[in-house]
Order: structure tokens, then C-alpha cells, then sequence
């Protein structure tokens, strides 16, 4: 989704323990786990209890979801936890390598695998390692990441000493 669009949450329903289905405007349906955000941050901490997690409800016009005790979650973070969360197979490695205009060896280079390993996840039935994933997804949200660790590849052979 473009970062300048508006997001907005339509409906949600929870699905026990942390879960929550949430529909957004013009991104339909997506699941999402909050046990993470609910174990680290003191602030939503009070969603550990089942019976304050099952009343979530779209507040503030869809920008939120809000339980009571003043709890609420923003869309925009919602949508970026889904998207963190999201399958991360060999179709999206290869999206993700085209996207960022990588060849097979610049690639390997940049996550620090053999190219062999690179090609192995690009064929379908691969699971790509969750450190993979959220190394490719870092590079492409923060693009300074990626700039960081680049170091392009010069086609031909080495010049001779």
C-alpha cells in the first residue's frame, strides 16, 4: 500500500488468544497476531486478559482498534504487523530481489549467503528462513539499509595486476 494513502479498518473480529482478523478499506482481509506487541509493550499489556481482548472494535472512524481502558492500536500499525507477518515464500523473495534490482550475487552479497543459496530459495517449495525475510523486508521499508550493505558487482573479469 502506498505510504500517502489513508489507511482505514472496516471491521474486525478477534480470534482467541491474540488474534485478530481485521478488514482494511482497499486491502480486504488480513490476520494478525499481536502476542508480540501485547508480551513487549507495557502499554497494551492490559490485552493479556481474554475477556479485555475479545471486545475489540473499530474506533475513530476506522483509524483504530480500541478495547476498553483506553486501549487502541492505529491502522497504520496493524497494517505494517501484517504485512511483517505475511507468508514469505520463494514468489516473494524473487519480488522482493526484483524490487530492490539485485542480481543473484549482489544479493547473496548484500544477506551475506552463498549464491547457491540464493538460487535455492528462488525455486518453489523453499522455505526461506524467518531471518531472511526480515532481513529483505527491513531492506526495502528503510532503503538506507539496503544502501549500507550494497556493494555493486562490476561485470567481466579482474583486471590484471
Amino acid at each position: 500500500m502506498p505510504m500517502d494513502a489513508l489507511l482505514n479498518i472496516e471491521k474486525v473480529e478477534v480470534l482467541p488468544p491474540f488474534g485478530l482478523r481485521v478488514k482494511f478499506r482497499k486491502s480486504g482481509w488480513r490476520d494478525i497476531d499481536l502476542e508480540g506487541l501485547v508480551a513487549r509493550y507495557k502499554s497494551v499489556a492490559m490485552l493479556a486478559e481474554p475477556a479485555r481482548f475479545a471486545k475489540a472494535k473499530v474506533i475513530d472512524w476506522g483509524a483504530a482498534i480500541g478495547w476498553p481502558g483506553d486501549i487502541a492500536i492505529g491502522a497504520d500499525t496493524l497494517f505494517r504487523l501484517s504485512e511483517e507477518q505475511a507468508m514469505f515464500g520463494p514468489e516473494q523473495f524473487a519480488a522482493w530481489q526484483e524490487r530492490a534490482k539485485l542480481s543473484n550475487q549482489e544479493c547473496a552479497d548484500v544477506l551475506g549467503l552463498a549464491l547457491t543459496t540464493i538460487k535455492s530459495y528462488r525455486r518453489a517449495g523453499t522455505a526461506i528462513p524467518d531471518a531472511v525475510a526480515i532481513a529483505c523486508r527491513a531492506m526495502e521499508n528503510e532503503p538506507a539499509t539496503l544502501a549500507a550493505h550494497f556493494r555493486p558487482r562490476k561485470t567481466g573479469r579482474p583486471k590484471a595486476a
